[in-house]
C-alpha cells in the first residue's frame, strides 16, 4: 500500500505543481494584484464578481504553503502583492496600525462593499499572517497577528466564551469560525514557539470539549444560541468534513502539548465514515443528520480533502488501512473532482445523483487542497525516509515528482 500511495502522492504534487499553480497564479489575479472569486468551467476568470477578503488570505496562504513545499517558483512575489492589496483594501485607511479588524467583502476595483468584522475572516487574516511570517522570517508579521488578537479580545469576545459572530451580532453562533481560530493559533504557535499561541488555542479546544463535541453521537454540532446551546432548529444537521477537519486539528494540537488525543481522532473520523459515506463514490456528503440520513446528499470538493487529512494522520500512527484510504481519495479527486477539460481547477461539487455540478471553481477552495497537499507531501518524505525510495506503482508521465522538498507543511 505504500507504493500505491506515494504513486497517488506524486500525481497530487505534479497536478499541483504543473497544473493548479499556474493557472492560479496567472489567471487566478486580477491585472492589480487581487485573487480573484472564481472561474468558469471554462477557465475564464469571473473579474467582475464582488471578492470575499477571506479568499485573498486564503490566497495568500496557499501560495505561500506551496512555496515552503518548493511546489513553483515565483509564488511568494504573488503572495507578497495580493498580500499588499488585501491590507490596503480591507483595512480602513485611517487604522494604520490594523487594529480594527478587517472588511468582509470587496467590490472588483477593491472598494469596500461590506465593511462588516466577520469573526471567519478575522481567523483567515491570521492564518495568513503566520504564513506570512514563516516564509518571511519578519517580526512584523507575528507583531500584526498580536494586534489582530487584541482586537479580537477587545471587540469580538463573548462573554459565554468564545467569540461574537460578527460585530453586527446575529444568531445562529456557529463552531466553524472558532475551529479556523484553532488552526490559526497553532500555526502562530507552530512558527514561533511562543507558548502563549497554545494557550488560545487550548482556549478553542475547551470550546470543543464543552460545547462543539456531542458526546452521545460522537458527532460535531455546528449551529448554537447565545450562550451555547445548541440551535434547536439546526441541531441535526452534521458536516462530516468539518468532523474529519476537527479530527486533523486535534491529532495536531495533541502533537503541540504532548498530550494523547486518539479517542477523539479517532472517533471522529470513523464516525465521519459511518454516517457520511455516499455508497455510490465512497467520497464524503457535505451535510447528514447524526442517524446517518442524507439532508441533501450533495458532495462538494472540500470535505474530500479533510477526509484525506484526517486519514494521513491516522496513517502516521501505522493504520494501514487509513493509508489505503487515503490512496483511495487522493486517486477519487484525481479522477473525478481534478480530472477538468481545464487544467488545474476543480470541479466544485456532484449531486445526489452523481452528476458534477454547473457551479464555477471557486478560488477559496485551494486553501483545502493546498493543506491536503501539505499532509500528503509529508506524509510520503517519512515514508521515503523511512523505507528508502519507492518506485512508483506506475509509469504514468507525472509521476515522478518524488519529494516536494525538505521543508513541510506548518504541521
Amino acid at each position: 500500500m505504500q507504493v500505491e500511495f506515494l504513486d497517488a502522492s506524486d500525481r497530487l504534487l505534479a497536478w499541483c505543481r504543473d497544473a493548479a499553480l499556474p493557472f492560479w497564479t496567472h489567471k487566478g489575479v486580477d491585472a492589480q494584484g487581487r485573487f480573484i472569486e472564481c472561474v468558469s468551467s471554462q477557465g475564464i476568470p469571473q473579474v467582475d464578481m464582488r471578492r470575499r477578503v477571506r479568499v485573498q488570505f486564503r490566497q495568500v496562504y496557499a501560495l505561500d504553503h506551496a512555496h515552503v513545499l518548493g511546489l513553483g517558483s515565483g509564488l511568494t512575489k504573488t503572495a507578497d502583492r495580493g498580500m499588499e492589496r488585501a491590507l490596503a483594501d480591507s483595512f480602513p485607511q485611517e487604522d494604520t496600525n490594523r487594529e480594527q479588524g478587517c472588511a468582509l467583502l470587496l467590490e472588483p476595483d477593491g472598494t469596500v462593499a461590506d465593511a462588516t468584522r466577520d469573526l471567519y475572516t478575522q481567523s483567515f487574516y491570521l492564518l495568513a499572517l503566520a504564513w506570512r511570517y514563516r516564509v518571511t522570517g519578519n517580526a512584523a508579521w507575528l507583531a500584526a497577528a498580536d494586534r489582530h488578537i487584541a482586537f479580537l479580545e477587545r471587540e469580538m469576545a463573548s462573554p459565554f466564551g468564545g467569540y461574537i459572530e460578527s460585530l453586527s451580532a446575529h444568531l445562529p453562533r456557529r463552531q466553524n469560525p472558532h475551529m479556523h481560530l484553532f488552526e490559526a493559533f497553532l500555526a502562530l504557535h507552530q512558527i514561533s514557539g511562543q507558548a502563549k499561541y497554545l494557550t488560545l488555542a487550548q482556549r478553542m479546544f475547551d470550546l470543543f470539549e464543552a460545547h462543539f463535541f456531542d458526546p452521545d453521537t460522537f458527532c460535531v454540532i455546528e449551529y448554537f444560541t447565545q450562550d451555547w446551546q445548541p440551535d434547536p432548529e439546526l441541531k441535526d444537521f452534521i458536516e462530516p468534513g468539518h468532523m474529519m477537519e476537527w479530527g486533523w486539528l486535534i491529532h495536531n494540537f495533541g502533537k503541540r502539548c504532548g498530550r494523547d488525543f486518539d479517542a477523539y481522532v479517532r472517533g471522529l473520523y470513523d464516525k465521519a465514515r459511518e454516517i457520511g459515506t455516499d455508497a455510490a463514490s465512497g467520497l464524503l456528503i457535505d451535510e447528514v443528520r447524526a442517524d446517518g440520513t442524507f439532508v441533501c446528499g450533495a458532495r462538494r470538493s472540500w470535505p474530500q480533502t479533510e477526509y484525506l487529512k484526517a486519514a494521513i494522520v491516522l496513517a502516521d500512527e501505522g493504520d494501514e488501512a487509513a493509508l489505503e484510504q487515503a490512496t483511495f481519495v487522493i486517486n477519487a479527486l484525481l479522477d473525478t473532482y481534478l480530472n477538468t477539460p481545464v487544467r488545474g481547477i476543480w470541479r466544485d461539487a456532484y449531486d445526489a445523483q452523481g452528476g458534477a455540478t454547473p457551479a464555477p471553481a471557486q478560488a477559496s477552495t485551494f486553501y483545502h487542497y493546498m493543506a491536503a497537499i501539505g499532509e500528503v507531501a509529508r506524509l510520503a518524505e517519512a515514508l521515503r525516509n523511512q523505507s528508502g525510495y519507492f518506485p512508483t506503482a506506475s509509469g504514468r508521465p507525472g509521476a515522478s515528482v518524488g519529494r516536494a522538498g525538505t521543508k513541510q507543511n506548518i504541521f
